[in-house]
C-alpha cells in the first residue's frame, strides 16, 4: 500500500507540472510506464487523490483527443493500421477514466451541497464569477465547480439568475474600462450573453432531469411556437392573414383529395353492359 507521505510528495510534484507535462505523466502511467522516480502504486494513488482527480480526468480527456499525436503514423504504416494500433491505447485511457470520473462526481455532489447552503447574495456572486470565468477559489477545481452548478440541487437557482443576467447584463458585468468605446462594450455584452445562454442550456438539462425524477415529463422548449407568439404580438393582422391563407389552402387540398378518391371509386365500379 502506498505510503501517505510518499503520496503527498507525489501530489506536490505533479501539481507543479504544466498541463502538457502532467498529461504526459498521466498517459505514461495509464499505459504501463513509470517516471523512474515514483513507484507505480504511489503515482496511481496520487493521480486518483481528490486533490488531483479533476486534473487527471481533464488530462485523460485531452489525451484521448490527441491520440494521433501520442501514436504518430509510423513509416510504411497505413492509416488503418494506425487506427488499429490506437484502439487498445484508447481503451486503456477509457478504462482509467471510469474510476476517476466517479471521484470527480462525488466531489461535485459534495460541492453542490456547499453551494446550496450559500445565501442569495453569496450564491449570485459565486455564479457570476463562474460565468465570467474568474479563478475558482481553491481547493475547488473549475471542473468540480461546473459540475456542481449543473447539478439538480442548484441548477434552478442558477437558471433564475441567468434570466436576470440576460435582461440586465450590466448589473453582473465588470465596470467598463476607462475609454472603452460603445462598440467594444456592445461586443463584451454580446459575449457575456452568449456565455450565459451556453450555461443556461446545461442548466436546463439538469432541471429536466430533476423534473423527471419527480415523475413529471420534461419537455424541450418549442422555439417555433415561441417565435409564432412573438410574430403575433408584433404583426397580428399579417399573422391572421397568413393563418387564413394556410387554412384555405388546407381546405382546398382536402377537397381535391376527396375528389380524387371519389373519381377512383367511380373508375373502379364495373361498367353497365
Amino acid at each position: 500500500m502506498a505510503d501517505a507521505q510518499q503520496v503527498a510528495a507525489a501530489i506536490k510534484r505533479l501539481s507543479q507540472m504544466d498541463p502538457d507535462a502532467f498529461m504526459d505523466a498521466v498517459v505514461r502511467h495509464v499505459t504501463g510506464g513509470t517516471d523512474g522516480r515514483t513507484p507505480r502504486d504511489v503515482q496511481g494513488a496520487a493521480l486518483a487523490d481528490r486533490r488531483l482527480a479533476p486534473r487527471t480526468l481533464v488530462a485523460l480527456e485531452t489525451a484521448m483527443r490527441r491520440a494521433k499525436w501520442y501514436n504518430p503514423l509510423r513509416e510504411g504504416e497505413s492509416k488503418r493500421e494506425q487506427q488499429a494500433r490506437i484502439a487498445p491505447w484508447r481503451a486503456k485511457l477509457k478504462d482509467a477514466m471510469g474510476p476517476i470520473q466517479d471521484i470527480v462526481d462525488d466531489l461535485a455532489h459534495e460541492h453542490a451541497k456547499e453551494l446550496a447552503a450559500l445565501d442569495d447574495e453569496a450564491f449570485t456572486d459565486r455564479w457570476t464569477a463562474f460565468v465570467l470565468d474568474e479563478p475558482v477559489p481553491p481547493p475547488t477545481s473549475p471542473r468540480v465547480e461546473a459540475l456542481a452548478f449543473r447539478s439538480p440541487r442548484v441548477a434552478k437557482r442558477a437558471a433564475d439568475i441567468c434570466r436576470l443576467m440576460f435582461k440586465e447584463p450590466a448589473r453582473f458585468m465588470p465596470e467598463p474600462a476607462p475609454g472603452e468605446s460603445r462598440k467594444a462594450r456592445e461586443e463584451h455584452v454580446e459575449r457575456f450573453r452568449q456565455r450565459v445562454a451556453s450555461e443556461a442550456a446545461f442548466l436546463r438539462y439538469a432541471i429536466q432531469y430533476a423534473e423527471a425524477r419527480h415523475g413529471r415529463m420534461p419537455s424541450e422548449p418549442n422555439h417555433r411556437l415561441q417565435a409564432l407568439k412573438l410574430l403575433g404580438k408584433a404583426h397580428p393582422q399579417e399573422l391572421l392573414q397568413l393563418l387564413r391563407q394556410v387554412r384555405g389552402e388546407g381546405r382546398a387540398a382536402a377537397q381535391e383529395a376527396r375528389r380524387e378518391r371519389r373519381d377512383l371509386r367511380r373508375a373502379a365500379r364495373p361498367r353497365a353492359r
